[in-house]
C-alpha cells in the first residue's frame, strides 16, 4: 500500500473518531462509503487498524483507545495540536484538489500571489542548525529593497501570511520579515549562538504579527450585532476571546490583547456591525478613524 493511502487512512480514522466513538466495522463501513475511497480498500483488517493506532500516536500525538464493553474506539483526549490539525487539513485540501482535476469548476481558489512558502524548508534548516541567512527584502512603506543578514529564530503564521522571526545582525534587534517579500535567500555556513526567545510568550497578547510596541495588553470589550456575533463566535478573533453576554440584538466579547494597529484595522473592517465598549481610549481611536474616513470620502467628490 502506498504512503499516500496510509496517510489518507490515518486522517480518515482521526476525522471519524473526532465525531464519535466507532467500532472497527463502523470505521470500515464509513471509509468504504466515502466517494474518495471507492476504488481503494483502505482499512483491510483489524490488524491494520491496530497498526494505524500505534502510528497515529507516534506521528500525530493523538492517542486512540478502545472501550471493551462497547467494542468501540475513541480519541482519549479530544485535543489536537495545531500542527497536527494543519497537517490533516492540508492533506484533505490536497486530496480535494486531486479529485477536482476532472470535475471542471467544482473547486474554486482565490487568485493571490505566492506566500513565499518556497523559502520555508531552507529557513527551517537554518533555524534548526543555527545558520545565518542572507536575503533581499522589500519594504512596502519605503518602497525600497535592502540586503539583510539575520539570525533566524522561528516561522510564524499571521493573517494568512508567513513571517520569519529573526535577529537582524545590523542592530541586534528582533524583527519580523514577511516571506513573500524575501528574495535571493541564501543559507550561509556562518553559525550563531542560540537566541533565548519565547515566541509563544512574546505573541500571546498580540492580534497578528505586530509586537514589541509600547502598547500594553488591556481588556477590550466589543459588541457585535447578533448576526455578525455568530461568525465571530465560530471563528474567534483572538485566543483570549470570551463571550460576555448575548441577547437578540447583540453579542459582547471580551479580549485581553494589545490594541495595536493591525487589531484596530480588524475592528474597522466590521464597519457598523461592531462597537468598542471598552476601553474608552480604543473606542475614541476607532471613532476618530471612522470620522477621518468619512471626511476623506466626502471631500474626494465620491458622493453627490
Amino acid at each position: 500500500m502506498s504512503v499516500r493511502q496510509t496517510i489518507k487512512r490515518h486522517y480518515k480514522i482521526i476525522s471519524l473518531l473526532k465525531k464519535r466513538p466507532m467500532s472497527y466495522e463502523e470505521l470500515s463501513d464509513e471509509i468504504l462509503s466515502d466517494p474518495d475511497s471507492l476504488e481503494e480498500n483502505l482499512l483491510k483488517s483489524q490488524r491494520t487498524l491496530q497498526r494505524d493506532i500505534k502510528d497515529i500516536a507516534s506521528i500525530y500525538g493523538i492517542e486512540i483507545a478502545s472501550d471493551r464493553a462497547y467494542n468501540k474506539y475513541f480519541i482519549v483526549d479530544d485535543f489536537e495540536m495545531n500542527h497536527s490539525q494543519r497537517l490533516r487539513e492540508n492533506f484533505e485540501i490536497l486530496n480535494a484538489i486531486r479529485l477536482s482535476r476532472s470535475l471542471g469548476s467544482s473547486l474554486i481558489f482565490e487568485k493571490r500571489k505566492s506566500l513565499g512558502t518556497e523559502h520555508m524548508a531552507g529557513l527551517l534548516h537554518a533555524i534548526q542548525n543555527l545558520n545565518l541567512v542572507k536575503f533581499q527584502y522589500y519594504k512596502f512603506r519605503e518602497d525600497s529593497q535592502s540586503t539583510r543578514k539575520v539570525k533566524p529564530i522561528s516561522l510564524k503564521e499571521a493573517r494568512n501570511r508567513w513571517y520569519l522571526i529573526a535577529m537582524d545582525t545590523k542592530d541586534e534587534q528582533i524583527k519580523n520579515f514577511s516571506l513573500d517579500r524575501i528574495q535571493e535567500l541564501s543559507i550561509t555556513s556562518e553559525k550563531f549562538k542560540k537566541i533565548e526567545y519565547n515566541i509563544h510568550e512574546e505573541f500571546k497578547d498580540s492580534f497578528g504579527i505586530i509586537n514589541g510596541t509600547d502598547e500594553e495588553p488591556v481588556k477590550v470589550v466589543l459588541a457585535f450585532t447578533a448576526r455578525e456575533g455568530k461568525y465571530v463566535a465560530s471563528l474567534p478573533l483572538h485566543q483570549s476571546q470570551q463571550l460576555n453576554s448575548e441577547d437578540e440584538k447583540e453579542m459582547c466579547f471580551s479580549y485581553f490583547i494589545r490594541p495595536t494597529y493591525d487589531f484596530r484595522m480588524e475592528i474597522l473592517s466590521y464597519g457598523d456591525q461592531v462597537k468598542v465598549m471598552e476601553p474608552k481610549e480604543l473606542g475614541d481611536k476607532i471613532a476618530a478613524q471612522l470620522t477621518n474616513a468619512l471626511e476623506s470620502y466626502y471631500s474626494s467628490g465620491s458622493t453627490t
